[in-house]
């Protein structure tokens, strides 16, 4: 009985030392610097009511590989096993008073969608969509501006990142995963964009 007891111990400690609880090498992800205004907040000197505030994604299939040569890329698209999206998300709040601000939602039939889609609630889930004629994962997608008043946007909803935005590819679970980390301009150093609505 004693010996059924030890053959029992020594196969579950050979089950469970196998086990691998590190969810990146489980989910096969690999982590890329990317370049600079891969993602834009298009600016404008001032807003109005029934203005929309665009933000732009242009992704190139091949990306610049860190610490190698000029001519050195890395082709996302065929590392992802020809993933057709990369997604990121952003948030856009309203400054209700001297400290507070709350989250501006819409529906998604009232964006303006130009080229990928997104999906609205707390966040805008943006949705680049790869394009084989220029070989680029583009978004240009317009938030409308419904009230006047102080708002920001923060693309760190989903990173702890504050000047920068994490797009990650959306592929079948036995191809590589992509996240790229991208810097974006016109943030402050708490991560926002802080715009006016007249």
């Amino acid at each position: 009985m004693k010996k059924l007891a030890y053959i029992s111990l020594v196969f579950v400690a050979v089950f469970f030392a196998g086990c691998d609880t590190n969810d990146d090498t489980f989910y096969k992800t690999i982590y890329v610097e990317g370049g600079n205004n891969i993602v834009r907040i298009q600016t404008q000197s001032s807003y109005n009511v029934g203005d929309y505030l665009y933000v732009t994604a242009d992704l190139s299939r091949y990306i610049p590989e860190p610490g190698q040569t000029e001519t050195a890329f890395l082709d996302i698209y065929r590392t992802t096993g020809n993933a057709q999206t990369f997604v990121f998300s952003y948030v856009i709040e309203r400054k209700i008073n001297a400290t507070d601000w709350e989250v501006v939602t819409v529906n998604d039939n009232q964006l303006d969608v130009d080229a990928g889609s997104a999906q609205t609630g707390i966040y805008v889930y943006a949705i680049c969509q790869y394009n084989p004629a220029d070989q680029y994962y583009r978004y240009d997608v317009g938030f409308p501006l419904l009230t006047a008043g102080q708002y920001r946007l923060s693309m760190g909803y989903n990173s702890s990142s504050t000047n920068s935005v994490e797009l990650v590819s959306q592929n079948s679970s036995k191809n590589l995963i992509v996240n790229l980390n991208a810097a974006v301009d016109n943030l402050d150093s708490a991560g926002f964009y802080h715009f006016t609505v007249n």
